[in-house]
């Protein structure tokens, strides 16, 4: 790190909810290790509520999609451009990049030119497709912080260094969790818009705008056909935001105005855990779900133009983080052309009708293998970074101290034997 670098200033960047949960429980991490903690970057509430001054919107980051990122890109660009200065100027002891890898790819390259040290928490998916992006990844980043515990091997063939630290959320989640416990908690009796009568399916469109666009009216026509088969089911959804709220009601009014869902705002892990079966998009809330052991199918669809691409790309034939890392499809997924209402009623209503005991067995199997202490793996990574970054720089400087004495010993001897 640079030599006016201040040892108790930490950067840190997420982009969505689920890296603002990560970044939260290492932030505190963090703060046990060194009280005198500071944070600059780019988080959401869960972040600054932590301390971190956010320099700008994390929502704004939040895209997904060829045209939503073109749509949005001079924003994007200009925030970055001004992280980068930010960060510079501060000078902390480390950047960490939460997730998001083609922002904080960029970002951490720039600021590791400049001797800060970089880690990048969460791995992108080089194992899955892109693969060539190693390269840059070892150019940008002195370590990667892994979900999964099958990427370290990955790594290790390339060379670059990366810890396991399994995921926050494994840990905060006890093994077992009341479904009774956790509608007392909402209150679903009283705040369904719907009478309780008898199953409760979970719809969660997740958190970005343009997805939620693309996906909602496909689970209004799921529901729709859910209902006729299964008429005192109650439908409940939860986002992360009221302004994302509004957007799923209106969005709901417009496709389904026959239809009622309860919409919650926040309590994310009580929502779920209220319902028999879920129908979600793929993503961090696929892991949340299953930790919570409420069964669920993956839903999924992009534009002709992203599919197209993404085939060519891939090397995976499947994409829910349950199913990653249990290398088997522990849940059924409907990808693209797959991702049609008939097609997501049929499993929905298997789902609700089902006890699902092998899939809730493979659920706390993995859970069970995924639990360790993550902040705190994480921030061990994190100042082991700093520190080998740290004796890096002293080495570096007692090797220029000493070039610098025989240069000056070597001038002496010369001028000496000059007459």
């Amino acid at each position: 790190m640079p030599l006016s670098a201040n040892p108790h200033l930490y950067a840190l960047v997420a982009g969505e909810p689920s890296g603002d949960t990560l970044g939260a429980g290492l932030m505190m991490a963090i703060k046990r290790r060194d009280p005198l903690a500071e944070f600059i970057g780019i988080g959401g509430p869960k972040m600054i509520h932590q301390g971190l001054h956010s320099c700008a919107n994390m929502d704004d980051l939040a895209v997904m999609g060829i045209t939503e990122v073109l749509l949005k890109l001079p924003k994007i660009l200009k925030i970055r451009t001004r992280l980068v200065k930010n960060i510079l100027e501060a000078k902390p002891c480390v950047y960490i990049g939460i997730d998001l890898p083609d922002f904080n790819l960029y970002v951490e390259q720039k600021v590791k030119n400049e001797e800060i040290p970089t880690v990048h928490y969460v791995s992108p998916s080089v194992w899955a497709w892109r693969e060539g992006r190693i390269t840059k990844i070892k150019a940008a980043c002195d370590e990667i912080l892994a979900l999964l515990p099958f990427e370290p091997e990955f790594y290790a063939k390339h060379q670059m260094s990366c810890t396991y630290v399994g995921h926050t959320l494994a840990n905060m989640i006890p093994l077992h969790v009341s479904q009774q416990n956790a509608r007392e908690r909402i209150s679903l009796e009283k705040s369904s818009v719907e009478p309780v009568k008898d199953k409760v399916m979970a719809i969660l469109p997740g958190s970005r705008k343009g997805i939620i666009t693309k996906m909602l009216p496909i689970y209004a026509h799921t529901v729709r056909l859910v209902k006729k088969k299964l008429p005192n089911t109650v439908f409940i959804c939860t986002v992360p935001s009221y302004k994302t709220a509004e957007l799923v009601k209106d969005l709901w009014l417009e496709v389904a105005p026959d239809l009622s869902l309860t919409v919650f705002v926040g309590n994310t892990q009580d929502v779920i855990a209220s319902a028999d079966a879920a129908l979600l998009t793929c993503g961090t809330i696929a892991l949340e779900t299953m930790l919570l052991k409420t069964p669920f199918a993956v839903a999924y669809k992009v534009s002709a133009i992203s599919a197209l691409i993404a085939r060519r790309l891939l090397k995976i034939d499947t994409y829910s983080l349950p199913n990653l890392i249990a290398k088997n499809r522990v849940v059924k997924e409907f990808i693209q052309e797959k991702c049609t209402s008939k097609n997501l009623s049929d499993e929905m209503v298997n789902l609700l009708n089902s006890d699902n005991l092998l899939m809730k067995k493979q659920f706390t199997d993995i859970h069970q293998c995924m639990r360790c202490n993550s902040d705190e793996l994480a921030c061990d990574a994190v100042f082991k970074v700093i520190s080998n970054h740290a004796k890096k720089q002293a080495e570096k400087e007692l090797l220029e101290k000493q070039l610098q004495v025989n240069q000056e010993a070597s001038k002496q001897q010369t001028d000496k034997k000059q007459p």
